[in-house]
Parts: C-alpha cells; sequence; structure tokens
C-alpha cells in the first residue's frame, strides 16, 4: 500500500538519513581524517576516506530512510561529478543548513520562504569566493596535490606528471601487478582494440611497425574480396598493411592472422567503440594517418584511399599512432567544438581527444601490498588529479578558512543568513575536530589576525598565510556549496513523503 509520510514523522525520517551519511562521512574530512571500512556485497571490503564512495555505500534497511538517502547522496555526486573533489565538505555544509532550517521551521518558518530565502544566498557566497580566489603559481601546484589526497608521495607523482600533460584528461590510473608505482607514458594516439589472438603476442608484449599503410573502413567486414586487391599490394610490395574496422568477421580474423604467422604484417583491428565516438575517432585516425574512410558495403576501395603512419605499437587492447604531422589545425577545430559542447561526457571525450593529440597518455600503474590499499591508493590519486585539473581555474587559502573569509562579509540581520554564516563555519571546525582541537580557539585567532594566519598542524603553530602551502581549488569550495545549498533547500522544502509501505510500516515509523 501506498503510505504519506508528513509532519514530525517526515522530520524524523529526514533528520535520521542526514545524520547518517554526514556522520559517518564528515569524520574523513582533513588532513588526519579517518578512514571507513565498507563491506559492499558487489566487492570484496575495502578502506578508503573518499567521501563520494563513503556516501554511495551507505544504506539503511529502512526504505523510507533510503528514500532520503539517495537525495543527500546526490549532493556528493553532482561535487564528485563537476570537479572530482569536496564530497564530503559538500557533506558537511549541507548537514549543517539542514539542521539549522529545521529548527527555523520548528520555529513557525514557512518552509518555502525559508527556502527561497536559503537559495538566494547562492550567488552572493559564489561571487565573494570568486572575489578571493587567484590563480595558482607553478611551485603551488605539489601543494594542492598533497592537500587533496594527503599523501606527499602521490601528490609528488601527480604534480610531476601533471606539469608536463597539464590535463587530467592526460592521465589514467591503473591497478599495479606489484607493491610498486610506476608510471608510462605512450605518446600517440591511441584507440583501443578487442578481440586479437594471443598468437600475436607470442614473442614480444607488443608489435611495433614503421611506415605501415592505413585503410578505415566502415562497416562489418565479412569477407576479404574487396580488399583483396590492397592486401595483394602489401603482399607484393612487403609492406606494413594496418586495417581498421568497425566490426570482422572470426573466419576472416583467422585468415589475417594466417599472414602474420608467416611474417607478412598484415593486420585487420576491430575498434572496441561504438557510434558518434568512433566516427570521431576514425575522423582524428584519418587526419593523423591521410587515409580515406571507405565504407565498405557502399565503396569501392582502392590503394590511394591508404594512408600512412610514422611509427605505430598494436597490444593486446590498443594500437597506438606515432605520426610526425602537425596536429594544431584539428586541435584548434576541437577547442572550439569544446566550446560549444554543453554535455559533461561529450566534453571528457573531446578533452581525451585533445590529450592523445597534444601529449599522448600517461598511465599510472597504482602498486600496494595488496588489493585493499592499492584501491585506497587509486581514489587518493583521483582526487590530487582532479585537484589539480580544477585549480587551473584559481585556488584560494585551504583549511576552510575561505567559507570563514565569506561568512564575515555576509551580513547578520535575519535568521537566514545567520543559518548560512555558521554553516560556513562547519568545514574549519570539523577539520580542527578531526584534529583532536579546540576549533574556536584557533578560529578565534584567525579572525583577530585579520585571516593572515593559518594553523599548521605539522608544526602545531600559526605562520603567516602567505607562506602556507594549505590551498583548495576555488572551483571545489565554490561546488560543495553549491550542491549542499541545493540539497539542503529541497529538503527543508518537502512537506510529504509517498512511499510502498505495509500497514505496520506507515504506523511505526517513530
Amino acid at each position: 500500500m501506498k503510505g504519506v509520510i508528513s509532519g514530525e514523522k517526515l522530520q524524523y525520517v529526514m533528520s535520521k538519513a542526514v545524520n547518517l551519511i554526514c556522520d559517518t562521512v564528515s569524520a574523513t574530512l582533513g588532513p588526519t581524517g579517518n578512514n571507513i571500512l565498507i563491506n559492499n556485497s558487489d566487492t570484496t571490503p575495502f578502506i578508503t576516506n573518499d567521501g563520494v564512495t563513503i556516501a554511495t555505500n551507505i544504506e539503511s534497511e529502512d526504505k523510507r530512510i533510503n528514500t532520503v538517502l539517495e537525495i543527500v547522496k546526490e549532493a556528493s555526486l553532482k561535487t564528485n561529478e563537476l570537479v572530482g573533489d569536496g564530497t564530503t565538505t559538500t557533506l558537511v555544509l549541507l548537514q549543517s543548513i539542514f539542521n539549522l532550517g529545521l529548527e527555523e521551521i520548528n520555529n513557525g518558518k514557512n518552509k518555502i520562504i525559508l527556502k527561497n530565502e536559503l537559495l538566494s544566498y547562492m550567488d552572493k557566497v559564489v561571487n565573494e569566493i570568486n572575489n578571493i580566489k587567484r590563480y595558482p603559481k607553478e611551485e603551488e601546484l605539489l601543494s594542492i596535490a598533497v592537500t587533496s589526497s594527503n599523501s606527499y608521495e602521490i601528490g609528488k607523482i601527480i604534480t610531476d606528471i601533471f606539469k608536463k600533460v597539464k590535463s587530467k584528461y592526460s592521465i589514467k590510473l591503473e591497478e599495479s601487478n606489484s607493491e610498486l608505482t610506476y608510471s608510462i607514458n605512450k605518446k600517440g594516439y591511441n584507440i583501443s582494440i578487442k578481440n586479437i589472438s594471443n598468437l600475436y603476442f607470442t614473442k614480444d608484449k607488443y608489435i611495433e611497425l614503421k611506415n605501415a599503410k592505413v585503410l578505415i573502413l566502415k562497416g562489418y567486414l565479412d569477407n576479404l574480396e574487396s580488399i583483396s586487391d590492397i592486401i595483394n599490394s602489401s603482399l607484393e610490395n612487403n609492406d606494413n598493411l594496418i586495417i581498421i574496422t568497425e566490426g570482422i568477421e572470426d573466419e576472416i580474423r583467422n585468415e589475417v592472422l594466417v599472414y602474420y604467422l608467416n611474417n607478412k604484417n598484415i593486420f585487420i583491428l576491430e575498434q572496441d567503440e561504438y557510434a558518434s565516438h568512433r566516427d570521431k575517432q576514425e575522423e582524428d585516425i584519418s587526419y593523423l594517418t591521410n587515409a580515406t574512410i571507405k565504407n565498405i558495403d557502399y565503396e569501392e576501395i582502392y590503394t590511394t584511399d591508404l594512408g600512412r603512419t610514422d611509427n605505430i605499437i598494436i597490444n593486446s587492447d590498443e594500437i597506438i599512432f606515432l605520426n610526425s604531422n602537425n596536429c594544431k589545425e584539428l586541435i584548434n577545430k576541437l577547442n572550439k567544438e569544446l566550446e560549444l559542447c554543453k554535455s559533461d561526457y561529450e566534453k571528457e571525450f573531446i578533452n581525451n581527444r585533445i590529450s592523445k593529440l597534444e601529449e599522448g597518455i600517461t598511465t599510472i600503474y597504482v602498486g600496494g601490498t595488496t588489493k585493499t590499499e592499492k584501491k585506497e591508493r587509486m581514489m587518493r590519486f583521483e582526487d590530487a588529479i582532479s585537484a589539480l585539473e580544477t585549480a587551473k581555474n584559481g585556488i584560494t587559502i585551504g583549511e576552510g578558512i575561505t567559507y570563514l573569509k565569506v561568512s564575515e562579509i555576509l551580513p547578520d540581520d535575519n535568521t537566514t543568513s545567520l543559518i548560512i554564516k555558521k554553516s560556513l563555519h562547519k568545514p574549519f571546525e570539523c577539520i580542527m575536530n578531526n584534529l583532536g582541537l579546540n576549533s574556536n580557539k584557533i578560529k578565534n585567532k584567525i579572525i583577530n589576525n585579520n585571516y593572515n594566519l593559518i594553523y599548521d598542524y605539522k608544526l602545531d603553530d600559526y605562520i603567516p598565510v602567505n607562506n602556507s602551502n594549505i590551498i583548495d581549488s576555488s572551483d571545489v569550495v565554490i561546488q560543495a556549496f553549491k550542491n549542499a545549498l541545493s540539497i539542503a533547500a529541497i529538503l527543508l522544502s518537502t512537506s510529504s513523503l509517498v512511499i510502498n509501505l505495509n500497514e505496520k510500516q506507515v504506523n511505526n515509523i517513530m
């Protein structure tokens, strides 16, 4: 049966959900934040202090609480999606805004009026953060990565790579097969392939070919008749030949393998990409090699349709084109597409194409003693990469001090403003509490010194803020606040929850 929950019962359910998730995640905030052990039925148990990972794994046996939990999770997921960091801060802010807002409602404040008043502070706070931010110096990148990953080692690895590639889209993370963490840079444009036989790699883990001819085919290749002239020409001239197709019959795949086993470098490789992304990938390869894209079903194929690559590497899951072609024109075209693109998913794909054309891809193989350790370190690497990427748009003082500064600027002439001001203090207080320190004492010292001092927990002392390497990305600070305020306001304006419940559940909520 459908149950309707409202009034005090709804407040109980929402408070239970908000405090369950936020209390758990807030314990991880700051340089000495706690780790959380997660037992997920889909994976082996693992330990992490990554806010969004913890949040997404929190569930309740009570479906009413779970319903609210899903809404709260949206705040941290949105922050993670946009900037890749700041998810814990989001939940700390959300919890404070919600709990203080609930007090106002219980004191007689209209829900919708409160929601609108809270949201009116969105632009005010964002504008103040933008006024405070500045752009990072190169030597500050290490501090940003170390702060985000809470690890000097990880921060140093990421910073050294980031200074070379200058984009998170040029960096991939994989689990290492050993305890060692190392990186490999693959210059060139790589595309994923599938269903290539292991027999190609009995001698070496990869095949490298110089001065190879390239043919790009649209459609499904189910016979060799349409490309027989191309293959015969390559055999006669002893050319290296790479044919890239969208699909291939197993029988054809085996026929071509025989050529290789007889020392003829002829390959037909199937792309592991779909739809428009595959088409764009083909266009890039065509640009790099000067090959004509041909449709198997409708077009005659000639040797003049072949392109050429200076150097190509083939391994079990990808091929890498290493060409001397100047890609500036194509990169400029892609940057223009990026400016007009509205989809985050498509933006990431375009950025990845640009990165491959500019610097290639650097893969970091993350090591650790156990699988649990590797997974936890992977999350720290991800945070550091995202922090450096977003820092390009600006940085602010870390440790929650930026929020403190903004709270001082806001007026305190109404109760809604006080909710925002008090909530902006919470990240700083949470960090200090997790350090086991008196947050009020330290906060008052910083405020009384006009924010010219910052507390350095390693030194257990105050240092001039200009000498500090405790830095946050302004994008992270902004998105954490925006998403926290948005979800808290939605929850506070909710008057009823409609859900499928049995009669006992409907009557037994508190």
